[in-house]
C-alpha cells in the first residue's frame, strides 16, 4: 500500500532534515572530541580556525544520514520519496567537492 507521503517534495524536506539532523549529530560529536562548544566547533570548520581542513568531512558525514534513510525507504518502496533524498545527495556532492 502506497502512502499519501510518497512524494518527491517530501523526500527534499527529509532529505534536508537529515542532513541538518547529520550536521549537528557530527558537530556535536566533535565538539565533544575537541573540547570546544558547539558554535565554536561550527565556527572552527566553517569560517576561521584550524578545523578548516574538515569542511568537505563534515559535509559528507552529514548526508550520510540521507543515505540511510533513502535505503530504508526503498526497502518499502517509496520510490517517488527516495527519488527526492537522492536529489538532496546528488546536490551535496558538488558542495563537498567545492570545500574539498
Amino acid at each position: 500500500m502506497k502512502s499519501s507521503w510518497d512524494r518527491i517534495w517530501v523526500g527534499i524536506v527529509l532529505g534536508l532534515i537529515g542532513a541538518l539532523v547529520g550536521f549537528v549529530s557530527f558537530g556535536l560529536l566533535g565538539a565533544q572530541m575537541n573540547e570546544v562548544s558547539w558554535m565554536e566547533f561550527v565556527e572552527g570548520v566553517f569560517f576561521h580556525g584550524s578545523l578548516l581542513k574538515f569542511q568537505d568531512k563534515v559535509i559528507t558525514i552529514s548526508i550520510l544520514v540521507d543515505v540511510v534513510l533513502f535505503y530504508f525507504f526503498m526497502r518499502r518502496e517509496w520510490y517517488n520519496l527516495c527519488k527526492g533524498l537522492l536529489a538532496v545527495v546528488i546536490l551535496a556532492v558538488p558542495v563537498a567537492a567545492y570545500f574539498y
